[in-house]
């Protein structure tokens, strides 16, 4: 096609548009609402992903989780599961001692909530964590003021406790913490140190935190039943391409240490981080299904829009058709004419989409809870799609048009 036919057809879809005020711009708009449904929804699930991966990385893209069972995303565990042998202290100190290539090895117990009272004041949700002195070096969480579990504090089984900043803010807002004593549970603790920034994961603070030895936590919290209590071994490798050797190593050891049978299944369930995101993505994808099939109805809608107005247009330039083809125009000229408007006016509708989608994605990001990111190739995506509806509602149309008669169409009134 010459380029000069391809500025004509497309001066004369501008001109139909500028005709056809009203029309057009209500096909205009039903295409720019499906361009936008795609954007929000490409943008949202983005969002999630990349939030989702952040915030993975912010625990460490090279942790190893141990724990009894598969309990992810509200699983819940069959009789066998529930019938194993806990993990314990020990089997954390045997992975300590012969795993190469790690940093270290933390073995934590956590309740969902405790009372922690100061005083008159109290807060009623802080998360209860019983750690070791490696807490800090595996999770890289480190403390801003005094000092973590030592040794010491585990063999003893002393009553101190390390708090978090949101637990200070709502304890000791006008007073240092260092050295005061808390009541956890009713029970007596000395504040030793107040952790560092830890931010927040899936929508829930760290900052929101206790932390007390292990030792002392199994000797006051030993009852507690799963899911309100739950034990955890993190081992985080040197680096991210030793996971997969860690991996092996651990359930090598844990075989062993906890007396599994060759030839049977492991009685405990490792993962990664790359397993927790690959999980997160098949959930995601599901959700894309469902907004891929919403987006298509929108596209449809716009679609036949497209489809109606380029029949209209089709109908009332009957005759010039008809001259076209009297002076030589061939099929494939006639064809290719009301497909490039077709094109044009979706063009049109997705240029408008895609603004709209980015402004919305924008305020989305800024003024909800909800994370949007708009990759590069989503607005590839969405000018992409608008021309695909111009085209493929648009091609029955322009082979109406091409197949007229042309002494037909020169007589139609």
């Amino acid at each position: 096609m010459r380029l000069d036919h391809f500025r004509e057809s497309a001066i004369m879809a501008f001109d139909t548009v500028r005709t056809n005020k009203l029309r057009s711009g209500l096909t205009i708009l039903g295409v720019s609402v499906g361009v936008i449904t795609v954007m929000l929804m490409v943008s949202i699930i983005q969002g999630l992903n990349r939030s989702f991966a952040q915030q993975l990385e912010a625990i460490g893209s090279n942790i190893v989780f141990i724990t009894k069972f598969d309990s992810s995303f509200g699983r819940q565990p069959n009789q066998e599961e529930r019938m194993r042998a806990d993990l314990s202290l020990a089997e954390a100190e045997a992975l300590g001692a012969e795993l190469r290539n790690i940093v270290g090895v933390s073995p934590i117990q956590r309740t969902i909530s405790e009372t922690v009272r100061y005083r008159e004041k109290q807060s009623d949700t802080p998360i209860l964590i019983g750690a070791t002195r490696h807490y800090e070096e595996v999770h890289s969480q480190f403390v801003e003021r005094g000092r973590f579990i030592t040794e010491a504090d585990l063999r003893s089984r002393a009553n101190i406790v390390v708090l978090g900043k949101d637990v200070v803010k709502a304890l000791f807002p006008n007073e240092e913490p260092l050295g005061k004593e808390v009541k956890i549970g009713g029970r007596p603790f000395q504040v030793v140190g107040v952790m560092g920034d830890l931010g927040s994961i899936f929508g829930q603070s760290r900052d929101n935190s206790v932390f007390i030895p292990l030792t002392t936590f199994q000797k006051y919290w030993r009852d507690i039943p799963y899911p309100q209590m739950v034990f955890i071994i993190v081992v985080r490798p040197v680096d991210r391409s030793y996971v997969t050797s860690v991996t092996d190593e651990t359930s090598d050891i844990l075989r062993r240490v906890r007396g599994v049978p060759f030839g049977e299944p492991d009685n405990f369930y490792i993962s990664s981080q790359d397993a927790l995101l690959d999980i997160y993505n098949q959930l995601t994808g599901a959700t894309y299904l469902v907004l891929t099939a919403i987006s298509a109805v929108a596209l449809m809608i716009g679609g036949i829009g497209v489809m109606n107005i380029m029949l209209v247009s089709v109908t009332e330039r009957t005759k010039e058709i008809g001259i076209r083809k009297a002076v030589g125009a061939t099929q494939n000229v006639i064809l290719s004419q009301f497909l490039i408007e077709a094109v044009v006016l979706t063009g049109i509708g997705g240029l408008i989409g895609l603004v709209v989608g980015l402004v919305s994605s924008w305020l989305i990001n800024a003024y909800s809870p909800l994370p949007a990111y708009v990759p590069l190739w989503t607005v590839f995506v969405g000018i992409g799609v608008s021309a695909l509806v111009g085209i493929v509602f648009g091609i029955f149309p322009a082979w109406k048009a091409a197949k007229l008669d042309p002494i037909e169409a020169l007589s139609f009134e």
